[in-house]
């Protein structure tokens, strides 16, 4: 693929390219992948990071609130790690070497838009927080007991399959959300220095020009996530850094 100039670049996202083929999020991920095999210490770098912080959270105890408030702090967290693994697939796409302070320079380039990107985020799990908060109240009466319970017996249990399916919605519903305004809304904001809300506009318009093919990758993300849980979060340190540097080849082929 071309390296596109920012002056010769669509207006909107998505608008040249067209029929993108349901197996192409497979493309970005196997392009992804090579990226992780360039430059392996970034990525387990950035891919311990977010493992760490995994650990953490379990060992918090299994209380709905704390998995809602750990999403909070995934939100406000991921797009700030995302965005240097971005940023080295942006350089190697350039010729260059990354190194993990080379990454870090996504941070200083539109640090404001980040910012209130990651802001964004925050609030809509601020949303999810309060709305799971009122009903698991309405439901179920408060299912917040003192710490130390909440840190040696699971509360989760207490739930039924009913509650379980409202609550499941409800951050489904969000997540959806998430995932649309923030699809390419990083990479949108390294490349071209989008203000954060051009670039969800931008991220929104390329879902609804390509359903098919982001809801393809969004799935992929999902399973993929899911495996790296499965093996106690030690899949997290290949797959994240994996999923950071496809995010930049998914952009690439949802912007072209």
């Amino acid at each position: 693929m071309a390296t596109l100039h920012s002056g010769t670049l669509p207006s909107h996202p998505g608008h040249a390219a067209q029929h993108l083929p349901l197996a192409e999020p497979l493309r970005w991920l196997a392009r992804g992948f090579r990226d992780f095999r360039r430059a392996p210490a970034l990525g387990i770098a950035y891919g311990l990071m977010v493992a760490v912080m995994g650990w953490l959270v379990f060992a918090l105890g299994n209380h709905p609130y704390f998995i809602a408030a750990a999403v909070s702090g995934f939100l406000l967290l991921g797009p700030i790690l995302g965005a240097g693994l971005i940023e080295a697939s942006r350089a190697m796409e350039a010729g260059d070497r990354p190194t993990f302070d080379t990454s870090l320079r996504a941070l200083s380039r539109n640090r404001s838009a980040l910012e209130h990107f990651a802001i964004t985020l925050l609030a809509i799990a601020a949303v999810w927080l309060l709305v799971s908060t009122w009903l698991l109240t309405a439901t179920m009466g408060p299912v917040a007991p003192a710490v130390e319970q909440t840190l040696w017996d699971n509360t989760l249990q207490m739930m039924s399959s009913g509650q379980w399916f409202a609550w499941a919605v409800m951050g489904g519903v969000l997540a959806v959300l998430s995932f649309a305004i923030s699809v390419i809304a990083v990479p949108l904001m390294l490349d071209r220095h989008l203000s954060a809300g051009d670039a969800m506009r931008g991220s929104l318009h390329a879902v609804s020009r390509h359903p098919v093919a982001s809801a393809a990758w969004a799935l992929l993300i999902v399973v993929l996530t899911a495996i790296g849980i499965a093996t106690a979060l030690l899949g997290l340190v290949v797959i994240y850094p994996v999923l950071g540097h496809a995010s930049w080849h998914a952009y690439r082929a949802l912007r072209d």
